[in-house]
């Protein structure tokens, strides 16, 4: 059996809700809930949830084991994954991130930050990459971050799924994720989420993420295929229908 984390009473007031999709992810997620646990936020007022597609490893004992709260989703698209999460969720501000990512111990209230305002209905965050290579990291510095602050500042949000955080009632009103979407549903949600407030670029709130595709893919065809599907998500409505699984 699956140990659980105790129940908090109905009136305990959940800030946000991190929710974090998974499929055999064994070798990455108790790093991540470790990381999730030990954030300046008090832990009281926030909660893990694993959205998990029945992975056949061990991601889903572990995760029970680290205090997450554990859900199941049959339909193994990164978006079903995180709607499923947010279906789950008690809290006023859903948080998405990936078991593949760590963060430092201010992340979350960087993150959460911004939505303090109330005309702000999502915000995503800055990324790092985890592995230790000057060549990922000064592209990050450079590149993404310039990237995200005038995507920001031009109505076209481009967040990440890893490092992003949305107000619950906004998200209720989108309808959520297009559960078909097996990649862009993060920038999809955030084209949509624009009627209802917001969209903000919060470059304190770092997240290191796994670079594995990189490494599979090289950077031209990683760069093309981002930016392509980054055009046709905003200009078409059509996100890519195929995005290879690379664990």
């Amino acid at each position: 059996m699956i140990p659980m984390p105790p129940s908090r009473p109905a009136s305990k007031k959940i800030r946000a809700s991190i929710i974090i999709p998974t499929f055999n992810e064994e070798k990455n997620v108790a790093a991540c809930l470790a990381a999730l646990s030990n954030q300046s936020v008090p832990r009281g007022g926030y909660e893990l949830i694993v959205s998990d597609g029945y992975s056949t490893d061990k991601t889903v004992s572990i995760a029970g084991k680290a205090g997450a709260r554990v859900v199941f989703e049959k339909k193994q698209t990164i978006s079903a994954g995180r709607q499923k999460g947010a279906e789950a969720a008690r809290g006023e501000i859903l948080v998405f991130t990936d078991a593949d990512t760590r963060f430092g111990k201010n992340w979350l209230g960087e993150l959460l930050k911004p939505l303090a305002d109330g005309r702000v209905a999502c915000a995503y965050g800055a990324l790092m990459p985890l592995e230790e290579k000057p060549v990922y990291s000064l592209l990050c510095r450079f590149f993404l971050d310039p990237y995200f602050r005038l995507t920001a500042a031009l109505g076209l949000p481009s967040g990440a799924g890893s490092n992003m955080a949305v107000r619950a009632r906004a998200f209720k009103k989108t309808g959520g994720f297009d559960r078909d979407l097996v990649t862009g549903e993060d920038i999809e949600l955030q084209k949509r989420l624009k009627k209802f407030g917001k969209i903000v670029f919060a470059p304190n709130a770092v997240a290191r993420v796994s670079f594995r595709r990189v490494e599979k893919w090289g950077w031209p065809r990683f760069f093309l295929f981002h930016a392509s599907n980054f055009l046709k998500t905003h200009f078409l409505g059509t996100p890519a229908r195929e995005y290879e699984r690379v664990r």
